[in-house]
């Protein structure tokens, strides 16, 4: 396991830099707004979360050797694409000249609110594991329904982020796609108090759903516009490092988040408390985020789509 979170470390702002650099190649190119890449991004990797356990159902009914190895072959092809899909030499790359790049970062305040407001999404992405399973359990006795909702998610990403992220990009713009999936996000309100009697089958996982619905329909507005903003805020020559950190920054909000969340659900609240104020926090991340799309105060104006690490 510490290998493979070192590993993702590693991987995943990588790979993010470089969608990024080609959504903006992209955009400048006239294919359309740069959104459209991350969310093929988001599109494909919720395909895979949806097929992948799937598949390895089926494996692990021959044997956990079989389930294995094929999970390691899974690797392999993957580090063989990248190998002759990823460019060697970036044309017109800028590489900084001096060290500093994370003072610079830690003062880049536009970015830091970006990162702030992409957290909160986050927080609430991940009560799909903490709250919702407290929610399902207590609304209809048991967690039978849960990986339905959890494919629901899936399913709905899987379908509707490519149509969405175009339609977005067309209209709205960075900025207004965050607003939207923010508030998309914390529009949801818990029930006001018990029911007299506990509800259970379609009638009591409605809630939940409804939950799952709107929180996954503002994750498609928000991250890709979230992950096609960072360039426009990075240093030329770093958007490796602001692309980690977008990941950083937003990770230890959801681990403090986190912390705080399972604690009000271990309290004797009303059940509709700990939703209400989670429903706050994105509404709130809404005044966090930069008026307007503009570079880092210390670039000299190179052209953003060459900054990659």
């Amino acid at each position: 396991m510490l290998l493979i979170g070192f590993a993702a470390a590693l991987f995943s702002p990588a790979v993010e830099s470089e969608v990024a650099r080609q959504a903006v190649i992209r955009e400048e190119e006239g294919h359309g707004s740069r959104t459209r890449v991350p969310a093929l991004l988001s599109a494909a990797g919720q395909a895979g979360a949806f097929i992948g356990p799937l598949l390895g159902a089926l494996l692990l009914a021959v044997d956990f050797r079989t389930t294995y190895l094929a999970g390691a072959a899974v690797f392999v092809l993957v580090l063989a694409g990248h190998i002759w899909l990823m460019p060697q030499h970036i044309p017109g790359r800028v590489r900084p000249r001096q060290r500093g790049g994370t003072r610079a970062l830690l003062r880049n305040r536009s970015f830091l609110a970006l990162c702030c407001a992409y957290g909160t999404y986050l927080l609430a992405y991940y009560q799909l594991y903490l709250a919702l399973p407290d929610e399902v359990r207590r609304a209809t006795g048991s967690q039978a329904a849960l990986s339905w909702l959890f494919a629901l998610s899936s399913l709905l990403v899987v379908c509707a982020q490519l149509p969405l992220a175009h339609w977005a990009g067309d209209r709205l713009g960075l900025r207004r796609s965050m607003i939207a999936g923010l508030l998309l996000i914390a529009s949801f309100r818990g029930r006001g108090r018990r029911p007299a009697r506990r509800l259970t089958g379609v009638a009591g996982l409605l809630p939940a759903a409804g939950y799952v619905v709107l929180l996954t329909l503002g994750q498609m507005l928000v991250v890709p516009a979230a992950r096609a903003w960072a360039p426009d805020l990075a240093e030329d020559g770093r958007i490796g490092l602001y692309t980690g950190a977008l990941s950083s920054v937003s990770g230890l909000i959801v681990l403090i988040g986190s912390s705080v969340t399972g604690s009000l659900l271990d309290l004797d609240l009303p059940a509709a408390v700990p939703w209400l104020i989670l429903a706050a926090v994105p509404a709130l991340a809404v005044a966090l985020l930069p008026h307007h799309p503009k570079k880092a105060e210390s670039t000299s104006g190179a052209d953003p789509a060459a900054s990659a690490t």
